[in-house]
């Protein structure tokens, strides 16, 4: 099954016992702890952009979309773009280290999808298409994964790993065929001189990249996933 493990956040109580006192020697031994123990607080070392410019459009209240001319707040979910109110250029954005694609499924609601805030802050590299208008995968499928729950799905944090055991022979060996099929499978890897192999393989070859480059997500309810996820294109 996918797993996706996420260390909850330090929860500092001001009712317990000893009071707001008991909070600040909590951030005080955070503050002097290792960069490797803020596991628990994962927002420490992140560069936040300033929210000034969301705060004055708050203030103005909803704005027309620059395309569709609708009214909005902040950003038009239809057009992933900013508001009139929100200078494009104030917006911060980020570059990713793989492609994203988002499918969503057309019977969710366009403003209760976080999908967009992928696509506003990442737009080079975040495509969202609306089902069934979804690409065909079939020969990047050694280079994509679907992140979805399922009988033959690896933890998230062995996608890149698995990818590469499929392409081991190819990258190790300098062979571009590609033509053997690279669906991720279960699998159990119990010698630990095959992992370390495979890891020297892919030190050797970081500067050509990983084999991932890009995931797939599926935006919808459970109850109306089965049919996305049964699409014969979205199939190892």
């Amino acid at each position: 099954q996918l797993t996706m493990s996420l260390n909850s956040p330090t929860l500092l109580n001001e009712e317990n016992s000893q009071g707001p006192k008991r909070n600040t020697e909590c951030l005080e031994s955070l503050e002097l702890q290792s960069p490797s123990s803020f596991q628990d607080n994962p927002l420490h070392q992140l560069q936040l952009a300033s929210q000034e410019v969301l705060e004055k459009a708050k203030k103005s209240g909803r704005s027309k979309c620059p395309r569709c001319s609708s009214s909005r707040m902040f950003y038009c979910y239809t057009c992933f773009v900013p508001v009139e109110t929100v200078p494009t250029e104030e917006i911060p954005t980020v570059k990713l280290p793989l492609k994203i694609d988002i499918i969503k499924h057309p019977n969710e609601t366009d403003g209760k999808s976080t999908a967009v805030h992928a696509k506003l802050l990442a737009p080079d590299d975040v495509t969202i298409y609306k089902y069934p208008c979804i690409p065909e995968y079939e020969e990047k499928r050694h280079e994509i994964a679907l992140i979805f729950p399922g009988p033959n799905s690896v933890s998230v944090k062995d996608i890149a790993f698995h990818l590469q055991k499929y392409t081991k022979k190819g990258v190790c060996d300098n062979d571009d065929d590609c033509s053997r099929e690279p669906f991720l499978k279960q699998a159990k890897i119990e010698l630990k001189e095959e992992e370390k192999n495979l890891n020297e393989c892919i030190s050797s070859n970081r500067s050509k990249g990983t084999s991932l480059k890009k995931i797939i997500f599926i935006d919808s309810t459970w109850n109306q996933t089965n049919k996305i996820i049964t699409d014969e294109r979205l199939q190892g």
